[in-house]
């Protein structure tokens, strides 16, 4: 079994790394990775190993952000994996097979048609991810995931969904 705290570091070390993220040997993060999603709004499921032996896997990230392309615009951009790092985590942190995924990436012209979308979304530039975790307090992630990322978390109460993203540090209610 895992530690929180060991898997929790190791996330943080593996959003250093960009291209070649740090093996288990130097945070004890697993070297193997792998996520189970289901994207709502087409009802594509993605589950697939996307890190082995500490590198990622460039076909599976490819088919990750089909998966959680702009549905409405028919449109894809390649996802950053460390989405899928902090999707991993989740796996573990909450003990959950599936995770929803309501948002990936958006065109601009899909972000401008969204009431409330933030004009700068990290969603245009496929750093973010909007996610649902069944049976599981969508604010308590939301509380969760700013002791853990640097980026943004989103809480929108009563809505039933998480914002998370890469970009610059900050958190709100939405």
């Amino acid at each position: 079994m895992i530690d929180r705290r060991v898997l929790l570091f190791g996330t943080a070390a593996a959003a250093v790394e960009v291209l070649a993220p740090a093996t288990s040997a130097d945070t004890g993060f697993p070297s193997r990775r792998w996520v189970k999603i289901v994207f709502v709004h087409t009802g594509e499921r993605f589950n697939n190993l996307y890190c082995a032996d500490g590198a990622y896997i460039i076909p599976a990230i490819q088919q990750f952000s089909w998966t959680c392309r702009d549905f409405r615009a028919g449109q894809w951009k390649w996802i950053h994996p460390w989405l899928m790092d902090l999707v991993f985590v989740l796996h573990w942190e909450y003990n959950k097979d599936e995770i929803k995924i309501l948002s990936g990436y958006r065109t601009p012209q899909t972000n401008a048609q969204l009431e409330g979308a933030a004009l700068n979304s990290q969603h245009v530039r496929a750093m973010a991810l909007d996610i649902h975790i069944p049976d599981v307090d969508s604010d308590a992630v939301a509380r969760d995931f700013k002791t853990f990322i640097y980026g943004g978390t989103g809480m929108y109460p009563g809505r039933g969904f998480t914002h998370f993203d890469f970009g610059p540090l900050r958190s709100w209610v939405g």
